[in-house]
């Protein structure tokens, strides 16, 4: 086989390989995981952004049925763990929250604002690496 034809070869395993992993989602995982996270990330950031105490308030009970069905989603077991505690420990910061007045909208919408660096923590531990990636071809 010449060696282009080998490059060929193997970008195509590779882009495969991207492809059928992109978003997360392992051959376990329900392909809907990623539409309910975008959907707390919508809850999260119009609570953010809202001007309202009540709105706040359903923003975040939005948020938090959506939390719930991500936790119920069957995980890779290469990552349920890692995944599942960082849900939980979201769902821990939400659940500690009050319930949103005037007085306190802003404090509370501060305190929101922290949750990102969890997300962001969380999803660095669950993406796969790219040699994870070339050895799950082969699995």
């Amino acid at each position: 086989m010449k060696l282009s034809a080998r490059k060929s070869l193997l970008s195509s395993l590779l882009l495969t390989a991207l492809l059928t992993t992109s978003g997360y989602v392992s051959a376990g995982e329900p392909l809907n995981l990623k539409q309910t996270m975008k959907q707390m990330k919508l809850q999260y950031k119009e609570a953010l952004e809202t001007g309202s105490a009540e709105s706040f308030n359903q923003h975040i009970a939005k948020f938090k049925t959506h939390l719930d069905s991500a936790q119920g989603y069957d995980f890779s077991p290469e990552r349920k763990a890692i995944s599942l505690e960082g849900l939980n420990k979201v769902e821990r910061f939400v659940t500690q929250l009050p319930p949103a007045t005037a007085d306190n909208l802003a404090q509370l919408q501060q305190q929101l604002k922290s949750l990102d660096d969890l997300r962001k923590e969380y999803h660095k531990k669950t993406k796969p690496g790219t040699w994870e990636l070339l050895l799950s071809i082969f699995k």
